[in-house]
């Protein structure tokens, strides 16, 4: 069966847009992923355990078992994750490379404001693309820049992580499993009061 790409435009909501295209149909839905996530060094700190529980709760919530491996910015071997891959038998794997997006300051320097980000998703059995997907955490608006002092803070960047998590899952949920998200939250005190990971 060959089916054209359908490609679902930038949804520009709740901190985040991303512009999706499905590939190819899963003959079922998707029960399990192992996900490899390169990320840039800017984003390790703080950024990276954050999305790494989130991302994992994300799926779990929506029925979906994950694991998570972490890949350097400056690696390109897929191959080294193949016998993990076998061991945990998925029925897709998700590559995400993460991008921190710069924006200027009044005194010209660059600062994190967000996450720029490519997913894709293989299915296992056949090794061939099935959804690809690309966007942007856009979550400091220009009028924060103002501060001649901004930073993106500890807890900023846990937000950073929330919102990209919601941005991919949310997303995948209804392209690829056919049905919307269960709800992941995006801020410190909604995620607290509804019992989602905030560290």
């Amino acid at each position: 069966q060959v089916n054209a790409p359908q490609q679902n435009k930038a949804r520009n909501r709740q901190g985040y847009s991303i512009t999706s295209q499905k590939i190819a149909t899963f003959d079922e839905s998707v029960a399990s992923i192992f996900i490899i996530t390169r990320l840039r060094k800017p984003l390790v700190p703080v950024f990276m355990h954050s999305f790494k529980h989130s991302l994992i709760s994300g799926f779990e919530t929506n029925g979906i078992e994950a694991i998570l491996k972490y890949m350097p910015e400056d690696s390109s071997d897929y191959t080294k994750f193949k016998s993990d891959i076998e061991s945990f038998s998925p029925d897709a794997v998700m590559h995400i490379d993460l991008d921190p997006l710069y924006r200027k300051r009044k005194d010209r320097r660059q600062v994190v404001v967000g996450t720029k980000f490519e997913v894709s998703v293989i299915k296992k059995a056949s090794e061939e693309v099935a959804w690809q997907a690309t966007g942007k955490v856009d979550y400091i608006q220009d009028r924060y820049l103002n501060r001649g002092n901004y930073t993106a803070h500890e807890g900023i960047r846990k937000e950073f992580a929330w919102h990209t998590t919601a941005a991919i899952v949310r997303s995948f949920m209804l392209d690829v499993n056919g049905r919307k998200s269960a709800p992941i939250y995006t801020v410190t005190e909604d995620r607290a009061l509804y019992r989602q990971r905030t560290d």
